[in-house]
């Protein structure tokens, strides 16, 4: 599918990165949508999830392309989407945008366009389609702009009719809220289990026989970069803006900062911090391993001229998508931790630290302790999705012993 639409980030001037969707025959960023992210913005909404509304957004605005039509001319006649373009659109967003077929339309307009030419609505026999949980997450901020769109032309007084727009906007975000597939009810996450993380520690370390990564360096920071995730349970994007000045090693302590559009990242897709700013504590076995990657990681030239820690073995700043070639490469080396990755890894924090804390801790300590670890607010429920298996282990063992002393009753 040839894209007439992209979405960019584009410098505010003030070190902020802002994604734009942008009409690439004339270089020049889309208005409406532009606002419509810009009031995504203000609710608190962070880059990424911007750039996710926008190119949902730009399968509408290629659809209406497509179809020779522009939208604010369609708002200004009291008119949307037939029903047609509605069942076009929806289409689309079930398939990855580079298995599109390109549309025979090349009709354009000067203000905007996008929704299924003829040949996007062929069906695309053989392709494979994207996850439900995707052409939901497309048709739910499509829909959101529809809404939002809708809202901005009725208050600007655009419609000729404005009720009778309003009728019709409301039967188009109808009809597309219809054909939202209901996300399937995920699996819910689970840490790894003891025996897992047994294998896991095995595995990486250095000097291990079946340790699946070739080159000293390489092997060294992987095991660290593992020790840190199951040490602290900082997301993955937290753990690669972790710059040296971070590091305290007076009171082995790692500073866990947001730093948004950080101008000494040359990273294209920056690494982000989602939750809060927090200090962790360092053990002394972490600290040891600290210590040694970062005499390996000076040696590396390029590592000496930015201040982030975990690198590439070039000394570039290490890229999100090496953090998950790392656990797919784990993953195929050893079935046996299928389910692992980054964010598992946060959760199998939590199941240990539970395993801890309700030894030591009341259940309010506790939540305020791990709410403070994982950068969540203080009254954050947060703690639920992430302490799944250690909840099921606890209810299994209190099971046994209820079913054990039924059966000895029975046996009486």
């Amino acid at each position: 599918m040839m894209s007439r639409y992209e979405v960019g980030l584009v410098d505010m001037g003030n070190g902020e990165k802002m994604p734009l969707l942008i009409d690439s025959t004339t270089g020049v960023g889309l208005y409406e949508p532009t606002a419509f992210s810009l009031a995504l913005r203000s609710t608190g909404a962070k880059r990424n999830t911007l750039t996710i509304a926008l190119r949902a957004v730009q399968f509408l605005y290629e659809s209406i392309s497509d179809a020779g039509f522009d939208l604010m001319e369609r708002a200004k006649n009291n008119d949307l989407l037939t029903l047609g373009e509605v069942e076009a659109l929806v289409a689309q967003c079930k398939y990855f945008k580079s298995d599109l077929p390109e549309s025979d339309n090349t009709k354009t307009y000067s203000n905007v366009s996008a929704i299924g030419g003829k040949l996007r609505r062929k069906v695309l026999y053989g392709t494979k389609p994207v996850k439900n949980g995707t052409t939901a997450s497309r048709l739910i901020y499509i829909t959101a702009y529809i809404t939002w769109f809708s809202d901005y032309v009725f208050m600007l007084k655009t419609p000729e009719n404005r009720m009778e727009f309003k009728t019709v906007s409301e039967k188009v975000i109808k009809a597309l809220k219809a054909r939202t597939p209901k996300k399937s009810s995920k699996k819910v996450k689970k840490g790894i289990t003891k025996k897992q993380e047994s294998l896991l520690l095995e595995v990486v370390g250095p000097a291990a026989p079946g340790n699946p990564w070739n080159g000293e360096f390489v092997r060294k920071r992987n095991n660290l970069i593992i020790r840190i995730l199951l040490s602290f349970g900082i997301r993955k994007g937290e753990l690669l803006g972790l710059k040296i000045k971070d590091i305290s090693f007076k009171d082995n302590t790692v500073f866990v900062a947001r730093r948004p559009d950080d101008p000494e990242d040359p990273r294209k897709r920056q690494p982000e911090a989602k939750t809060a700013e927090r200090i962790l504590p360092m053990g002394p076995s972490l600290v040891e391993l600290l210590k040694q990657y970062l005499v390996d990681r000076n040696n590396l030239d390029a590592a000496r001229r930015h201040p982030f820690v975990i690198v590439s073995d070039d000394g570039a700043p290490l890229a999100l998508n090496s953090v998950d070639y790392l656990f797919s490469t784990l993953r195929n080396a050893f079935p046996a931790l299928a389910p692992i990755s980054a964010h598992i890894l946060r959760h199998t924090w939590n199941d240990r630290f539970s395993e801890v804390a309700s030894k030591m801790m009341n259940p309010a300590e506790e939540k305020k302790a791990r709410n403070y670890f994982m950068g969540w607010s203080e009254e954050s429920e947060m703690a639920e999705n992430y302490t799944v298996r250690f909840v099921q282990e606890l209810g299994y063992e209190a099971m046994s012993k209820m079913q054990d002393v039924m059966y000895a009753m029975g046996n009486k």
